[in-house]
Parts: structure tokens; C-alpha cells; sequence
């Protein structure tokens, strides 16, 4: 992006601790950087101390700004490089995508990163033409058979019995716990057991460019590669980001970053009732 907008371009770093930014001032040579820092406690100075001490940022003839505020109280002409209506706004936009109080959370950081994206763009603070990093989001899904899952996150005792345990009533317990097939549980799934009993699909992409960014979840099919009992689907997302070709300069493809790993957690969702899958 800063081979297509050049170095002078503003550049506006969205994730908590800025590191996009840094590298972007440091690896790329960006000369009109700003981060802004939207968690609270210590997150903002540890990334200025970075910056500075770490990086000796900001660098002579250079902007390096970190902003802590809320992304509603940016206006364009606190962007480096944006004042006095010197740009149009922010020409690349970029993002791990991370937030500190999202931890854990990759669906979330995605959509946090869509609507702060989405919401400086129409107030000019972004401008339409911008280049992101990432340009977009896809949210991936598998459906599986977990049953150490399905019975850590289901009712206990019989519904027919009075959810009946040891003669203690449940029904109470029942009444929050046996709810997960509506709320999302966020783990690191290369510790547990499942089976993966469907390729993976998209279910919606967040695209981040254009004017509007926009949402596309027109639906979509799920091809099952193993017999078994279907009863969570898990979720991750998939970022595509543009790649150039160390020769040419040119941009090539878009690459993909996941958090499928195993250093990532994933998102399960329960489904209501299990579903037997069948050659």
C-alpha cells in the first residue's frame, strides 16, 4: 500500500499498540503515521514507550503520533499529514486487527475494525479511495462433532425428571447454561477433541475498501466430508492481504492471514439439537 500511495501518504493505525504503525514508519519508511489507542490503563504508554524508546520514534522529518481518544473525537485534521487540509483524509488505513478489551475474540476485532472503518469514512476522516490492511475479512466455518463440548456447554440432569441431580433441582443452572447454541464460547481448539465433519465455508466477508465498506452474507452451501454427529460449528476468520512482488513492485495477489492456528482461540457455536450426518 505504501508502494501504491507513497511514503508521504497518512497512514491511521486502528488496533490498540500501534505495531502496524511502527512497522510502517520503520520497515516501510512512512513519514505521516498515527495510532490511535482506544483501550485505557497502561496499553497507550507502553505502546508510546515502544515507539519511542524501542523504535526512536518519531524520526527526524517524520510524523509519528499516538493518540489516545475514542474514534468519535478524531477529526481529520488530528491525522499526521492531514492538517490545515493538506490530504482528503487518510489514504492507508491498517489494523492486526487487535483491541484489548476483544481479546480472544477474532469475530468481534474483525467487526470493531469494519465499523471504526466504516464510521471514519463518513466523516471524511478516511478518505474513499484508501487503501487497507487488511482489504478484508472473511468469516470461515467448519462444522464438527464435539462432544466434550456439547456436554461441558449443554442441561444437566433429566428435563423430564425435574432436571433432577443427586435430588438438587437444576433448573436454575439449566436456565443459563443450556444457552450456548445463541452465545458464542472462545477457545484455543488445539487442546480439545473433535472431528471435523465439513469442509470449511464462508459465511459472511467484511470487505474494508471502497467508499461503503460492506457487509456480503448472501448464504451458502456446506459440503460434509465425514459421517458423525453435528453438533457445533466453529469459527475463525481469514484476512486477505495484499502481497508485492519483491522484483517488479507490482501487487500480485491477496494473501491470506488466519487465526485457525493453534496460536489463536476459536469461536464455537452449539447447535440446538445434534444432527446426524449420513453417507
Amino acid at each position: 500500500c505504501i508502494e501504491v500511495k507513497g511514503r508521504e501518504a497518512p497512514l491511521l493505525d486502528l488496533s490498540d499498540m500501534g505495531l502496524c504503525a511502527i512497522i510502517a514508519s520503520v520497515a516501510e519508511g512512512a513519514t505521516n503515521v498515527t495510532s490511535l489507542e482506544s483501550c485505557a490503563g497502561s496499553l497507550p504508554t507502553l505502546a508510546a514507550t515502544i515507539a519511542q524508546i524501542g523504535n526512536g520514534l518519531p524520526r527526524v522529518c517524520t510524523e509519528f503520533r499516538i493518540i489516545q481518544a475514542l474514534a468519535e473525537h478524531i477529526r481529520v485534521d488530528h491525522i499526521a499529514g492531514c492538517e490545515g487540509g493538506a490530504s482528503a483524509g487518510v489514504e492507508i488505513v491498517v489494523a492486526e486487527p487487535y483491541y484489548e478489551m476483544l481479546e480472544g475474540w477474532h469475530l468481534q476485532e474483525a467487526l470493531n475494525y469494519f465499523f471504526l472503518v466504516r464510521s471514519f469514512k463518513s466523516r471524511g476522516v478516511i478518505s474513499p479511495s484508501a487503501l487497507s490492511v487488511p482489504a478484508y475479512a472473511k468469516v470461515m466455518a467448519c462444522v464438527v462433532e464435539f462432544d466434550e463440548f456439547s456436554s461441558a456447554y449443554g442441561r444437566v440432569g433429566d428435563v423430564n425428571d425435574g432436571d433432577l441431580v443427586r435430588g438438587f433441582r437444576h433448573g436454575a443452572v439449566n436456565h443459563y447454561g443450556d444457552r450456548y447454541d445463541a452465545h458464542d464460547v472462545s477457545l484455543p481448539l488445539w487442546q480439545y477433541r473433535y472431528k471435523r465433519l465439513s469442509e470449511k465455508f464462508c459465511v459472511a466477508k467484511f470487505s474494508y475498501e471502497g467508499a461503503v465498506p460492506k457487509i456480503d452474507a448472501d448464504g451458502c452451501s456446506v459440503e460434509f466430508v465425514s459421517e458423525g454427529l453435528a453438533q457445533c460449528v466453529v469459527f475463525w476468520i481469514e484476512y486477505g492481504c495484499r502481497t508485492m512482488n519483491a522484483t517488479t513492485g507490482e501487487e500480485e495477489t491477496l494473501g491470506i492471514i488466519s487465526n485457525a492456528s493453534s496460536s489463536h482461540r476459536q469461536i464455537i457455536r452449539k447447535l440446538r439439537e445434534p444432527i446426524a450426518i449420513t453417507g
